[in-house]
């Protein structure tokens, strides 16, 4: 469909002729009427790209269409450890604005990273996040490596999640033998 893309991670649709791509290392791309635009609408300096982490999820606000938000998660380094935020942007059709982090201090790592992010049928923000190279703490629910995570789109805790004042909607449960 389209070349010249450098790892893409993630797609949205904001409208049948336009579509937002995520390139790994750090850049936003649009796609608008089949043909890649030479500029990227953001480019991300403070990503992490150096293994399996970089830019990954992106996602539409279910309110898209009346409010122009935008949803991405990232890795980052800060103080030599990696970590993924979720951060919101206001697409204002050829730049992204008004960032708001809604999101931050998943632990990552150079492998097990990953991170992906979407909107639920009710209007909840759903976060699957790597174990960070340490499986063991999939089953903590104090950390929040190898979890689903549900909260609201401006960052809030649901009050009906599963875990009181926890945003893990879901995690490794073990299956007694």
């Amino acid at each position: 469909f389209v070349s010249n893309l450098e790892v893409p991670w993630s797609i949205v649709f904001t409208s049948g002729e336009r579509v937002l791509v995520n390139e790994r290392p750090g850049r936003m791309r649009i796609v608008l009427s089949g043909k890649l635009q030479d500029e990227p609408i953001r480019i991300f300096n403070e990503v992490s790209s150096g293994s399996e982490e970089g830019l990954m999820g992106l996602t539409l606000d279910p309110d898209y269409e009346t409010n122009k938000y935008v949803y991405v998660s990232f890795a980052y380094e800060k103080d030599g450890d990696l970590w993924v935020k979720v951060v919101r942007y206001k697409d204002s059709g050829s730049s992204l604005g008004e960032e708001t982090t809604i999101f931050d201090n998943i632990p990552a790592a150079r492998f097990h990273a990953g991170c992906r992010i979407k909107f639920g049928p009710d209007k909840k923000l759903y976060i699957t996040t790597g174990d960070a190279g340490e499986r063991k703490f999939a089953q903590d629910l104090d950390k929040l490596h190898g979890k689903i995570l549900r909260i609201n789109p401006d960052g809030t805790i649901p009050s009906d999640n599963p875990f009181p004042n926890s945003p893990v909607w879901s995690y490794g449960h073990r299956n007694p033998q």
